[in-house]
């Protein structure tokens, strides 16, 4: 007969202090630390963490905890001591990397902690999430306990997330969520308040379902408004018995913890620039969801648009469509007020681009449109420029309606020629709209480019936009707009870009 032998896993196994050749460059002191010792093995140096932690430069030592005899020296190490030096120095930064993205990961689990209430400001969620710290150690402290967690319930009451720890590896937080079905302890303590488990392997079986490998613990439950929404673990080394004295401190470091999550939540809601912050967040996000991306409107022409705007929010738009008839329909217009009301005119103007393009309608009685809607809807100071043009996707005959200073221009591979000048009034200006009427034709193989004053202030003039233009055409780049953008990528955003290409592909020449 086999008899298996199973180890209670809170036997743990004593670890006496670091040897010289790991130096412990990390507070987290678990994959890095582990690195750093078999750094020491393989290349027969060592880190000085005394110069390490001073801020210095990394010095290296030779190391006394290889399997060699001998000790290392420059002439004949394991590995030369350059090359140690400079992997050494990669792997310092790669721990600097990981040790700032589990500190980021620790302020987002606050985040989410505070009842998904996003913090103003990395200030508030370090100031949070070291309250929740300073209430876990202190909770040890009162308990003669080594650890201790915070998990918190996710929206479907289904999981339970670690948020916060003490005592515990860093990399705690990173860990999946658990079930809450099946965890005794959690489900006891949101029904009691707080449970007590003197020995978590009590008859041999693990009933209480610990988070961690302990061998006692205390587990209270953290309610908002006297609904659980996590539970508080306190961690023992040892077996023991605990008392109505460690069952009241688990209580009320629960409870500190749920004033802490609630004033977070409460802060949030009532701080005016946080609910600005999110109402302009919204608005962007609105813009940037209901701009077109770039497409075929037909065969043979294809449609794109860029805007870039230095606020969180953008005044101009763009927008394209096939009409009933068949004639493709392309409009970008732009305020000049770079407010938020600025924003809000252009999606008036837009709703009204989208409210007359169902029914026949020429390109100037576009523009009349939305002058009136303009008038309509203020005392007469919202002014935009706008372009509004029809093409025929047969011929390539179409004709525009400018308002403003938007500028357009058309280039094939031989060259370019300018459409629209910028130069005449904005909608707004007047009751009857005064635009800038004319045709054009656009053949196979040439692209019109439609920009905003925006772009032309960073550099986009008529004669690099004309020359980037046909040298796209030259060879064979169907995507002018995102070579364009990539010149000006090094320029600083001071005015809001925004740029449209309707493309006639050579495939489209009868």
């Amino acid at each position: 007969m086999n008899v298996t032998k199973t180890i209670p896993n809170y036997l743990r196994i004593h670890k006496g202090p670091a040897s010289p050749a790991a130096p412990d460059l990390d507070p987290s002191g678990d994959v890095i630390s582990h690195f750093w010792h078999v750094f020491g093995d393989a290349t027969g140096w060592r880190i000085d963490s005394s110069r390490r932690r001073t801020g210095s430069e990394i010095e290296l030592l030779p190391s006394v905890n290889t399997d060699t005899i001998s000790d290392p020296s420059d002439s004949s190490p394991t590995v030369t001591k350059s090359s140690a030096l400079r992997l050494a120095e990669s792997a310092a930064m790669l721990a600097t990397q990981l040790h700032q993205s589990r500190e980021s990961l620790r302020r987002q689990e606050m985040e989410l902690a505070a009842r998904a209430a996003i913090l103003p400001g990395s200030d508030l969620q370090s100031k949070l999430l070291s309250n929740i710290e300073a209430i876990l150690q202190n909770a040890c402290e009162a308990t003669g306990c080594s650890a201790a967690a915070m998990y918190l319930l996710d929206e479907d009451t289904q999981f339970l997330k670690a948020r916060a720890t003490y005592g515990l590896p860093a990399n705690r937080i990173e860990d999946a969520p658990r079930e809450l079905r099946g965890s005794r302890g959690d489900l006891e303590a949101m029904v009691r308040g707080v449970v007590t488990a003197d020995n978590f392997l009590a008859g041999g079986i693990d009933t209480w379902n610990s988070p961690e490998p302990f061998a006692a613990g205390i587990c209270a439950s953290i309610t908002d408004e006297e609904v659980p929404i996590g539970t508080l673990w306190i961690f023992s080394d040892e077996v023991r018995t605990f008392g109505k004295a460690e069952a009241a401190a688990g209580r009320l470091a629960a409870s500190h913890v749920s004033v802490e999550l609630s004033r977070a939540a409460i802060d949030r809601r009532q701080n005016p620039k946080s609910n600005q912050q999110e109402s302009v967040r919204d608005i962007s996000e609105w813009q940037h969801l209901s701009l077109p991306i770039g497409n075929d409107l037909a065969p043979g022409w294809r449609a794109d648009g860029l805007i870039e705007s230095p606020q969180s929010w953008a005044t101009g738009f763009h927008t394209w469509d096939v009409l009933p008839d068949g004639t493709l329909m392309m409009a970008m217009a732009d305020s000049p007020d770079r407010t938020v009301r600025g924003a809000i005119q252009t999606a008036v103007a837009r709703a009204a681009v989208t409210a007359h393009s169902g029914y026949r309608h020429t390109v100037s009685q576009m523009l009349q449109r939305i002058n009136d809607t303009l008038w309509q809807t203020n005392a007469g100071d919202q002014l935009m420029s706008m372009l509004y043009l029809h093409i025929d996707p047969e011929t390539g005959e179409g004709n525009f309606a400018s308002c403003g200073d938007m500028m357009a221009m058309i280039s094939s591979r031989y060259g370019y020629r300018p459409l629209i000048d910028g130069r005449s009034e904005p909608l707004g200006t007047h009751l009857t709209a005064r635009p800038t009427l004319d045709s054009f034709s656009l053949l196979p193989g040439e692209t019109l480019l439609a920009y905003n004053q925006g772009l032309r202030l960073a550099g986009g003039t008529q004669t690099i936009l004309g020359d980037r233009l046909r040298g796209c055409l030259q060879t064979g780049d169907l995507n002018p707009l995102a070579a364009i953008r990539r010149d000006l990528a090094n320029k600083p955003l001071e005015h809001e870009r925004a740029a449209i290409t309707l493309v006639r592909s050579e495939q489209g020449r009868s």
